[in-house]
């Protein structure tokens, strides 16, 4: 399997070929165009209640679709907002995804719902994070550019702006700055506090920013 992602930064295009006995799993709704010899199934997510987290907490779709390829073959995906794709090759590790971050990856990457914890409860980002663990491809979508932090020590990120860590790292949910005052009005809100040694990507706009942009230009 090879792969280009194109149209960076901003409308990003994950175009894979894949060789006969390619397999290719993808977040539901993604594709663009395919191949049409190219075989599709459609499954249900794994992991801790899967399908009600990621259709009513996480507001996307709990179902990937696997592509499987008997000859050679295309797949062209796009995240649903404009932004830029990541490719990530794992080895035996674990990355934790935002879950409307999650684009698609090699059949050898295990992608599982998993509880944040009731920390995350006041964070805006939902109860879930997706695990991504074996070895192989992964691909990670934003909106907005993709910016790597390399953690050492601690990193405060806001918590609209997190795409995706590595495992290595602990996090805490907080209020920015010292008080509900601070947090009220300077329209940061909560943030999450990394802690340990990794690396954290995160996004350069958030949806939220848009839709509060948005809102008073609404007819009423």
């Amino acid at each position: 399997m090879d792969f280009q992602i194109s149209h960076q930064p901003s409308y990003a295009m994950l175009k894979v070929n894949l060789a006969p006995g390619d397999n290719l799993k993808a977040e539901a709704g993604a594709m663009v165009y395919m191949s049409p010899g190219l075989n599709i199934e459609t499954k249900m997510g794994s992991g801790l209640l899967s399908a009600l987290k990621r259709r009513f907490f996480g507001g996307e779709s709990f179902f990937f679709n696997y592509f499987s390829a008997n000859s050679p073959s295309k797949v062209a995906l796009s995240p649903m907002m404009p932004g830029d794709i990541v490719h990530m090759r794992l080895s035996n590790e674990k990355i934790m995804i935002q879950t409307t971050s999650y684009l698609a990856s090699t059949d050898s990457i295990q992608v599982t719902s998993r509880f944040g914890g009731l920390k995350t409860l006041f964070g805006g980002e939902g109860l879930f994070l997706l695990e991504a663990s074996g070895s192989g491809d992964l691909f990670v979508n934003s909106y907005g550019a993709v910016v790597p932090i390399d953690v050492s020590g601690k990193y405060i990120i806001d918590t609209g702006h997190i795409v995706a860590f590595q495992d290595s790292l602990t996090f805490n949910i907080r209020r920015a700055g010292g008080g509900w005052k601070t947090a009220l009005l300077s329209g940061e809100g909560f943030v999450c506090e990394f802690s340990g040694k990794g690396r954290v990507w995160i996004q350069t706009r958030v949806p939220s920013g848009v839709i509060s942009w948005l809102t008073p230009l609404l007819p009423k």
